[in-house]
């Protein structure tokens, strides 16, 4: 069991860092095999055992999502639709804390759902492994809810760079989008764990960019169209968030057994995909993406024909991965984002070369941009898209225009969703509020949230004594206090550490901790709870500034926790009305 480190916290952090780095790599390898094992078990004898011709594959994500839906749900709802948010409540309420069983279940609930047919990225799931075993890890080991909540993202990006093989990227929306806040002592761990997670993976799935790169071709007057760009996937963030939160209440509304559920989800999606089998509007649909950029390439064909398939794409991807994962089936939001965009943004781009010549030919690099810009605004992650889209693209000549397009977006997507993402709006609705803690907790003051009836010791009671009122009071600490004055502090572990045959001899003074460090009334519950995680104890005497000797009171973690969750329930009221 590992509790106190002093000083060699954070190297025994990194390695378990490297360590859950190495899980969230080998994790994206074993998805990715399992999945394509998957596809060809339902693309193959499967569809083979059902009559008729092409129509025959609407029904692959229906009996993935039975599947799933009769059986996986069942063990760990967790593992139901998009998993970002869950995993987000997991760290911002739950202290990071992820069921064991979570983990086992997403790889299969996942695999099932993308490889049937269904329409969602693999990109979650695999982050979600990740995260899982890093909680898992943390949990074992016992660490402070502060390392297992680092632990956990550190499995997320290590499993989400595996995935994209962008580590920078992936850590930024470990700590952008997930995390909610940027900490010099969070970036190292998380940024090992992501470069170790897309290492592993390279080394077994190799190091091609997840789309194949055009070549930049835009010009510096262009990029004025960026902004236009920007604002219009501002607009279009609003929709996409809006269809795939609207989903999800649907299928909550719907009156049919939560079971059959992802089996409907299924039977939208494959009924869209079918007409659009060469796509990717079935499955991940990075191949989607790599057939829309070659087709906007090749400036041969009927544009107005173009531009009706690449609108009629975006609407049937947006379709059938908000069906997908509404309903329950399992998987990944991101790829769909990224796929959707990149249709939207070749539509723009062909567009723009039609009214400008110095933008003809450059809806390829229009499509990349498209890409960003819709995660940056749906997804309130505007660094994350700047450098994930370059990482992978392997394209870094990209960077000024994505900054201007997805920073444009993110600004108009945080006007219409009132800061919240796609992430956060049925957690809203749930009424979990995932205002970051600090903020929750800097509205709190020590006075409102302490003890003010202190249980005391005084320094010359034995031992003994002590452990009885432990049990008496249910308290593992307790102030020393001789004549109405805080001489120090004493805890349960201060007094296992004296043998059984000494208890009636040992006194309070002979164990108790001198220096103590305390709270003072006018401070806040944010100043409080950092300094219990950082010096990793429980409780602080509560003083007064003027007179550092004259115990007013006492708060503990659970205190802190409770002031949290009654501020964040109230915030959470006002904020619905």
């Amino acid at each position: 069991m590992i509790r106190h480190w002093g000083e060699n916290r954070w190297l025994v952090l990194d390695t378990l860092a490297i360590a859950t780095g190495l899980a969230g790599g080998f994790g994206a390898v074993i998805f990715r095999r399992l999945v394509e094992a998957v596809h060809h078990l339902f693309f193959g004898p499967v569809l083979a055992a059902l009559p008729g011709g092409d129509e025959r594959l609407a029904f692959l994500p229906v009996l993935g999502g039975i599947v799933i839906g009769i059986t996986i749900l069942k063990v760990a709802p967790e593992a139901r639709g998009e998993g970002i948010p869950g995993l987000m409540e997991s760290l911002h309420k739950k202290g990071g804390r992820i069921r064991a069983r979570v983990g086992p279940a997403l790889l299969l609930a996942s695999a099932v759902t993308i490889g049937s047919g269904g329409s969602a990225g693999r990109d979650s799931p695999i982050a979600q492994i990740g995260a899982s075993f890093g909680s898992f890890v943390g949990q074992r080991l016992r660490l402070t809810v502060a390392d297992v909540q680092i632990l956990a993202i550190c499995g997320f990006v290590a499993g989400l760079a595996g995935t994209f093989n962008a580590p920078l990227g992936s850590a930024l929306f470990g700590m952008e989008v997930v995390m909610r806040r940027f900490r010099m002592v969070d970036a190292v761990p998380i940024l090992l764990s992501a470069v170790i997670g897309a290492a592993t993976a390279s080394a077994f799935l190799g190091q091609n960019p997840a789309f194949t790169p055009p070549e930049t071709n835009l010009v510096l007057s262009e990029l004025w169209l960026c902004f236009i760009l920007g604002l219009a996937f501002g607009a279009l963030s609003l929709l996409w968030a809006g269809l795939f939160s609207g989903a999800e209440r649907f299928f909550e509304w719907l009156p049919l057994r939560d079971g059959l559920k992802p089996g409907l989800g299924g039977f939208v999606a494959g009924a869209t995909g079918l007409y659009f089998l060469d796509y990717g509007v079935m499955g991940v649909g990075y191949d989607g993406v790599d057939r829309v950029l070659n087709l906007v390439s090749d400036s041969t064909g009927d544009e107005v024909a173009v531009l009706l398939l690449l609108a009629a794409l975006a609407a049937a991807k947006a379709i059938a991965t908000a069906s997908t994962l509404g309903s329950g089936g399992s998987g990944g939001s991101i790829a769909p984002t990224l796929y959707i965009g990149a249709v939207v943004g070749a539509a723009l781009g062909l567009i723009f070369g039609d009214f400008l010549p110095m933008a003809e030919g450059h809806a390829p690099t229009y499509t990349l941009l498209g890409a960003g810009a819709l995660f940056a605004g749906s997804a309130g992650a505007p660094l994350t898209c700047v450098v994930m889209i370059s990482e992978m693209t392997a394209d870094y000549a990209l960077l000024p225009a994505l900054m201007i397009s997805c920073a444009t977006s993110y600004g108009i997507a945080q006007i219409g969703l009132k800061g919240s993402t796609i992430y956060t709006l049925n957690l809203l609705r749930r009424g979990v509020t995932l205002e970051t803690g600090e903020a929750v907790l800097e509205q709190v003051l020590v006075k409102d949230a302490m003890v003010h009836d202190v249980v005391a010791v005084d320094p010359d009671m034995p031992i003994r004594e002590v452990r009885d009122k432990i049990v008496e009071h249910n308290i593992r600490g307790f102030p020393v206090v001789k004549d109405g004055e805080l001489l120090g502090i004493v805890t349960f572990d201060d007094l296992r550490k004296v043998p059984e045959e000494k208890q009636d001899e040992i006194r309070v003074n002979d164990v108790a901790v001198k220096e103590v460090i305390v709270a003072y009334p006018d401070e806040n519950m944010k100043q409080v709870m950092d300094r219990l995680y950082l010096n990793n104890i429980g409780r602080l005497p509560v003083v007064e500034r003027e007179s550092p000797k004259k115990l007013l009171g006492i708060v503990t973690r659970t205190d802190a926790i409770s002031a949290y969750e009654t501020a964040a329930e109230k915030k959470g009221r006002e904020s619905r009305g």
